[in-house]
C-alpha cells in the first residue's frame, strides 16, 4: 500500500438533498468518514430525492457556480486539492463551468485525481437528465477523468456498446478513462458484478442482487472509492473496501433511504476482488 497523499481535500460538485441521501448528501459523509476534507459545491438543492415524490428544487445557475469556484480559487482554497468528484448536473452550462475549472486545477496540480460519476440515468427509467447534459458530460468531462464510475445503463449509453455482463462491460469500459468503475453489471439471476477496469485488466467484486436497493448507492460508492484511492490504497483494495461498506450501509438501511451513520463504520471484512481479464 502506498503512502496517503499529504493533501486530503476534495471538491465535490453534485446535487444536495435534504431527505433521502443521494448526490453530495451521500458522498460527502462517506469521504469525511475516511478522513478527507470535502468542499461540497451543489448544482441543485432538492427537498428530497425524486423517488420519494416531486421535490422542491432550486438549481444553482452556471454563472453562480462559476463565481463560487472563482472565489474559492481567489482565496487559495483550491490550491491543495487532492481530488475532484462530479455527479449530477442540471444543464450543459454547468458542465461547461465544471470542465473549465477541472482542466485548470489539473493543469496546476498534475497529481490531482478526478472521478467523474456520470449521473445520466438507469435501467428502467432510461435517461433522467436532458440529452444535452448527457452529451456535455461525455464530450467535456470524460476526457478529463482519471476514473469514471458509470452504472450498466450509463456505460452502455456513453459507449454505444451492448453491455450484458462482465466481459462486455470490461470491453466497453476500456478506453473511457484511465480507470473505469462499472457497477450493477448483470451476473446471473441473483448476482451483480462491480468492475474496476484499467491498464488492460481489472478486478471484479460480485454481490447479491437486491429487490429493493435504496437510492444513492452509486454516489456513496464513488465517494468511498475516491477516498480510498486518495488514502493510498491500490485499486483492488479500494474496490473491495468500497463495495463492502456499501453493502453494510444497505444492510443497515430501511426502505429506500440510506442509513449512513449505521453503515459507514464499515464491514467486518471486505469482499474478495478477483482478477478480471479484459479481452479485445
Amino acid at each position: 500500500m502506498t503512502e496517503p497523499r499529504s493533501a486530503a481535500t476534495v471538491l465535490a460538485v453534485s446535487s444536495q438533498v435534504i431527505y433521502g441521501p443521494v448526490g453530495n448528501s451521500a458522498a460527502i459523509p462517506a469521504m469525511e468518514s475516511l478522513g478527507l476534507t470535502v468542499l461540497g459545491l451543489p448544482t441543485v438543492l432538492l427537498s428530497n430525492h425524486p423517488g420519494h415524490g416531486a421535490p422542491v428544487r432550486q438549481a444553482v445557475a452556471a454563472g453562480t457556480l462559476k463565481a463560487m469556484l472563482e472565489r474559492l480559487a481567489g482565496h487559495g482554497w483550491l490550491d491543495g486539492l487532492a481530488g475532484v468528484m462530479t455527479g449530477y448536473f442540471v444543464d450543459e452550462a454547468q458542465v461547461e463551468v465544471a470542465a473549465g475549472a477541472i482542466a485548470r486545477l489539473k493543469g496546476a496540480r498534475p497529481g490531482l485525481v478526478y472521478l467523474c460519476d456520470p449521473v445520466l440515468g438507469d435501467d428502467g427509467p432510461g435517461l433522467y437528465v436532458p440529452e444535452a447534459v448527457a452529451n456535455a458530460i461525455r464530450k467535456l468531462l470524460l476526457p478529463l477523468a482519471d476514473v469514471i464510475a458509470p452504472n450498466r445503463f450509463e456505460l452502455a449509453w456513453l459507449t454505444g456498446a451492448h453491455v450484458t455482463g462482465p466481459a462486455s462491460a470490461a470491453r466497453a469500459a476500456r478506453g473511457l478513462a484511465r480507470s473505469c468503475l462499472a457497477t450493477s453489471i448483470p451476473l446471473g439471476e441473483d448476482r451483480i458484478a462491480n468492475l474496476l477496469v484499467g491498464g488492460g485488466g481489472g478486478w471484479l467484486v460480485e454481490t447479491r442482487r437486491r429487490a429493493h436497493a435504496p437510492h444513492g448507492t452509486g454516489d456513496l460508492l464513488s465517494g468511498l472509492f475516491l477516498a480510498h484511492v486518495l488514502r493510498g490504497r491500490e485499486g483492488r483494495e479500494a474496490l473491495a473496501r468500497s463495495i463492502g461498506t456499501v453493502e453494510a450501509v444497505i444492510d443497515a438501511s430501511r426502505g429506500d433511504a440510506l442509513v449512513l451513520a449505521a453503515g459507514l463504520a464499515g464491514p467486518a471484512a471486505s469482499p474478495v476482488a478477483r482478477a478480471l481479464e479484459v479481452k479485445a
